[in-house]
């Protein structure tokens, strides 16, 4: 029932006249987020001079005036007088305030489709409109908005359901400032005492400062300027001074909190790569089994398989790789060899859509750091029950390649199958058995050569780069392990990932599974000139890696310029790549079932939602390399200079390929200096966190 006559709406405080009625009368004008009381004490032209209750005389414009009921008692006179009656006058009305229930008003009024003087309101609420109660009223719905809509000087009760979700954003917004003071309490905490333990509450707001400090670009501002006002709010009360970037202040505020350290890579952070599994996926890896002995498999597995664990199959990786996925073996035959390339099968133990699966398919890849290595799959499947270690029955996926007694391939199975490894090599013991003349590696050696040359024949294009490799030690020191690609060990091994991928591409084709073929244009060919002006070394390879294409992706087998092959897919490393594992799913369902896992379209759409997630991983891992490469530099004797190759003058600043690191970085260089020239550099200033590094040539 309406409480209010109808037509009542229209404000009994308009704007007050600058007339003299308005001396002695009380009123209230807001300064930012404070209502201020005042006494009008005289008029001055278009303005109103008024004593505040603060004590200060104001001269201020009548339209930024309330005026409140009544007016100073009888017989005021003089600023202190006036000052001391508002002040008593102040306490009522804060009283008044501080005990009305708004929610109370609202329940009263609500049903009123329509805005409500302060009057009206108090009428309604007190029965009368005295001053005190008047003015308190008008404080607590100013500072109160949940249940009234403000319109200048009248307020109009808001819809129940409106009320509700605002009810919910005020108590979001309360809880985030708790958890904000609660963060910076313990930022206050930690300095004093190290051992504080960061509190649950606070894990957001950190993560929160983590994204300011990797520099991410939300698509959601209001989270970038809650993550920026946290950093502000943070230093100022722990009066940290705000002159530097914020993304450098909200890192030390992360050391601070020892949530970060010298070493942290923010790439990590700012490419959203999860560092650890979920707890869901962490369950199924720990509850797998792996049968220890073929006959111990499920009979749907014995089914489908060969049992190859007679080979003497055996593993070549660094000394250091955990994660071992791809295995050889060597058969003589009555007129050749058979060469088995033994890939460890991911898909019997990560089922479609499991934890594991949805895991696996988020990362898109393995990410290698110095300090770690951040896992497609929980470490206890990656490093341990799917990987091909010795004496252990592992299902793969084998590509068994007939090859003549002068090493020509003259046909190739592709087969489910059950291996054991015999005995695991590091690519130096492979070399140095090389060297002793192993007659089985000798053997694929020479069949690694003869596919390397078929290859080059059909265009092949080979290109010769460096790369160092960097590790973090215990006593946090960066060592590097220089990597050799044109060493025999490793381009063995190279040259029997590529064949089998390229036999599984064929196999593919030949029996319509839908695989993702990769492919890749001729590169443009350098003038004449160009070609004569690049002497040989670095500045050709670097030259030469600029010009190649960016490989492509289809469903139909396409040209691969760079490995000069008619059809190729990825399908080695199931352990580490997402779409490897697919590829996986493809080929052995086609021998459980005679048909694909999945249709070209599904496998397209799969694809394009591993796509996101593969490039961010490419490119943290690109950045965390070069991360870690920095920090060697970083620790490298300041004093001791390092050569480096001008592999680019095309630019303002000269580009150079540094010795060790094997990594280009801008560098002057003195004038007139030739494209190709090595010399000795000093490193004048660097910072890896911002890939910040200044290289002078050293004189003489």
């Amino acid at each position: 029932m309406a409480i209010f006559p109808k037509g009542s709406s229209k404000s009994p405080n308009p704007k007050p006249p600058a007339a003299d009625p308005l001396v002695g009368s009380f009123v209230q004008y807001e300064d930012n987020a404070a209502v201020v009381l005042a006494v009008v004490v005289a008029t001055k032209k278009e303005k109103l001079a008024v004593l505040n209750v603060r004590g200060r005389e104001l001269d201020l414009a009548a339209g930024r005036l309330y005026v409140l009921p009544g007016k100073e008692p009888a017989g005021t006179g003089g600023a202190a007088a006036r000052l001391e009656a508002m002040k008593a006058l102040q306490a009522r009305i804060d009283a008044e305030a501080e005990k009305l229930n708004v929610a109370e008003l609202w329940s009263f009024v609500h049903e009123e489709a329509r805005a409500l003087s302060v009057a009206e309101l108090c009428k309604a609420y007190f029965g009368s409109d005295e001053v005190a109660a008047h003015a308190g009223l008008r404080v607590a719905l100013i500072r109160e908005r949940v249940h009234f809509k403000r319109d200048r000087d009248l307020f109009e009760p808001r819809a129940p359901g409106v009320v509700e979700d605002l009810q919910r954003a005020e108590e979001a917004k309360r809880k985030k400032a708790q958890v904000r003071a609660a963060t910076i309490e313990f930022l206050a905490q930690r300095a004093k005492d190290p051992s504080v333990r960061v509190p649950a509450e606070t894990l957001d707001s950190f993560r929160l400062m983590e994204e300011v400090a990797a520099g991410i670009q939300h698509t959601d501002p209001a989270r970038q300027k809650e993550g920026r006002e946290l950093v502000h709010a943070a230093c100022d009360a722990l009066r940290i001074p705000q002159h530097a970037h914020i993304e450098k202040q909200a890192f030390e505020l992360l050391v601070a909190a020892g949530m970060c350290n010298e070493d942290t890579n923010l790439s990590l952070i700012r490419h959203g790569i999860p560092a650890g599994h979920d707890s869901a996926a962490l369950e199924q890896a720990a509850l797998l089994e792996v049968p220890q002995a073929v006959a111990d498999f499920p009979a749907h597995e014995r089914a489908v398989r060969q049992d190859l664990t007679a080979l003497k199959a055996f593993t070549i990786d660094d000394a250091s790789t955990q994660d071992m996925d791809d295995a050889l073996s060597l058969e003589q035959t009555h007129d050749g060899w058979e060469l088995g390339i033994h890939i460890t099968d991911v898909s019997w133990a990560i089922l479609p859509e499991s934890a594991l699966d949805r895991a696996a398919r988020r990362r898109a890849t393995s990410i290698y750091c110095a300090d770690r290595t951040i896992n497609m799959l929980p470490e206890a499947l990656s490093d341990g029950k799917l990987s091909l270690q010795p004496g252990a029955v592992r299902p793969c996926l084998s590509v068994l390649v007939s090859c003549s007694s002068v090493f020509e391939i003259t046909g190739s199975r592709v087969v489910p199958s059950f291996i054991k490894v015999d005995r695991r090599l590091t690519y130096d013991q492979v070399d140095a058995l090389l060297e002793e003349g192993d007659a089985t590696l000798l053997t694929i050696h020479d069949i690694a050569a003869a596919c390397e040359a078929g290859r080059i024949r059909n265009g092949a294009v080979r290109v010769h780069k460096r790369e160092a490799v960097p590790f973090k030690e215990p006593d946090g020191s960066i060592r590097l392990l220089e990597i050799d690609e044109d060493g025999p060990a490793r381009l063995l091994v190279s040259e029997m990932m590529v064949l089998a991928n390229r036999l599984m591409a064929e196999f593919a084709a030949s029996k319509g599974i839908p695989v993702l073929y990769r492919g890749q244009e001729r590169p443009e060919e350098p003038a004449p000139a160009q070609r004569a002006e690049t002497p040989e070394g670095p500045a050709k390879d670097f030259s030469a890696r600029t010009k190649l294409k960016k490989s492509t992706v289809t469903f139909e087998p396409q040209h691969h310029s760079g490995l000069g092959l008619d059809a190729y897919i990825q399908a080695t490393s199931p352990i580490r790549r997402y779409l490897d594992l697919c590829h996986q799913r493809q080929f052995i369902s086609y021998f459980r079932e005679q048909r694909p896992w999945v249709t070209r379209r599904e496998l397209e759409e799969i694809f394009h939602e591993v796509d996101s997630c593969l490039q961010a991983a490419t490119l943290a891992s690109r950045e965390t390399r070069r991360f870690w490469l920095m920090r060697y530099l970083e620790q490298r004797d300041r004093s001791s200079l390092i050569a480096g190759t001008v592999v680019r003058l095309d630019l303002k600043t000269p580009l150079v390929e540094l010795d060790e690191v094997y990594i280009t970085v801008f560098g002057r260089v003195p004038k007139g200096t030739p494209l190709g020239a090595r010399l000795l550099f000093r490193i004048t200033a660097i910072d890896p966190r911002s890939e910040l590094i200044r290289l002078e040539a050293a004189q003489g």
